[in-house]
């Protein structure tokens, strides 16, 4: 079978950003400078980042019947992303993000599910068809994880490649492991996986070699601007970023996770595809948003090339 396609298994929300000086703590009113509202939630940001930098592009998620539901499914049409696999939830709303962002670009987040955590192994059943026509298939933990198990489980049988960023981070089972091809947990996902405190490169190493010896197939672990860890069990490689000005880290990690889908589907192996994500998640850390952040192909190639130069 030709397998044409990058598959995300995901949750969409619609994100309500509020940016000020600095973040509340809890009981504090702080008076904000602007907010906005961007399309959002980590399946759907990350199709659009893969589709964005060239990949044929599918979704299969849940949006509830309002006014946000449309406009996902207008976003869709405007990227040229499928939506044959998308369904309608008539009982529940289209899920919701709130955004805090401070001046240098930290953030605090809540997400209201909403229709993504009605997601169901009957709609995965659905989307056979579109699992198996997949290179590569992504997956998070946005919509319920029995679900997303069930969904992991199923795509690996189906022989189709699978790759999971486990955000937000919770335990996973141990024997879903060896239905992971590629797991991507940042820091703290990657802490909350393996128990083994995740601050720098070496203990990024020791984390990833903890999730490969439990039946993962390789585990990218990302340390912001410090880059990412690749650890396949033979060897562990550490895979710096670019230097940049960071205005907003909102989303850098699904823009990471939409460009090495989009690098694996051409055929990258994973140290170009890592390198490629880096770029890519560096460049939209130094814009506001998710999706408006993506960068362009050329200019990520084109940072690769200058980074490239100076070594």
């Amino acid at each position: 079978m030709d397998r044409r396609f990058v598959t995300v298994v995901g949750s969409y929300n619609i994100g309500l950003f509020y940016k000020a000086p600095r973040l509340p703590v809890v009981g504090e009113t702080v008076i904000g400078d602007s907010v906005w509202e961007g399309n959002g939630g980590k399946g759907s940001n990350q199709a659009i980042a893969a589709r964005a930098f060239g990949a044929p592009t599918q979704f299969i998620g849940r949006i509830g019947m309002d006014h946000y539901g449309q406009g996902a499914l207008a976003l869709y049409k405007r990227y040229g992303i499928s939506t044959e696999t998308i369904r309608i939830d008539y009982e529940d709303h289209t899920g919701i993000s709130v955004i805090f962002v401070d001046k240098d670009g930290a953030n605090m987040i809540m997400v209201c599910p909403g229709a993504n955590y009605r997601l169901c192994e009957a709609d995965i059943d659905a989307a056979e068809p579109a699992i198996r026509r997949s290179h590569i298939v992504g997956f998070q933990l946005e919509n319920r994880l029995a679900v997303v198990d069930y969904a992991i489980r199923k795509t690996r049988t189906l022989g189709v490649t699978t790759l999971l960023d486990p955000a937000p981070a919770v335990k996973l089972p141990d024997d879903l492991l060896p239905f992971i091809d590629y797991i991507k947990p940042n820091e703290t996902e990657a802490t909350v996986l393996t128990g083994i405190p995740v601050t720098n490169v070496a203990t990024a190493m020791r984390a990833g070699l903890w999730l490969v010896d439990r039946g993962v197939g390789t585990a990218i672990v990302t340390l912001g601007e410090q880059g990412a860890v690749v650890t396949d069990g033979k060897t562990s490689q550490h895979y710096p970023a670019p230097k940049v000005h960071a205005v907003d880290t909102t989303g850098a990690g699904d823009v990471f996770c939409g460009a090495i889908l989009a690098a694996f589907l051409s055929g990258k192996p994973v140290e170009d595809a890592v390198m490629f994500g880096n770029h890519a998640g560096a460049l939209s850390v130094t814009r506001l948003g998710v999706i408006d952040a993506i960068p362009m192909r050329d200019e990520v190639d084109a940072s690769l090339h200058a980074n490239a130069a100076l070594v």
